[in-house]
């Protein structure tokens, strides 16, 4: 599924979620019912999906990671 303005694209509903990561519908709601999917939020029933918040989550952040002591 090609996004056109994904700075500000909201997606509504599992299957569509489901195209954009990659999953069938079935596959889609069950990530999302375990939180398994970032920028995902459950609104009056209905799974909606910020797709920027997602890709940002595969972005390397520049945070230090913190060193196990």
């Amino acid at each position: 599924m090609k996004i056109e303005n994904p700075e500000s694209e909201l997606i509504w509903g599992a299957a569509a979620i489901g195209k954009v990561i990659g999953r069938s519908e079935k596959g889609a709601f069950h990530a999302l019912q375990s939180g398994r999917v970032p920028g995902a939020r459950n609104v009056a029933g209905r799974w909606g999906l910020h797709v920027p918040t997602f890709l940002a989550s595969f972005q390397p952040s520049n945070a230090p990671r913190a060193s196990a002591a």
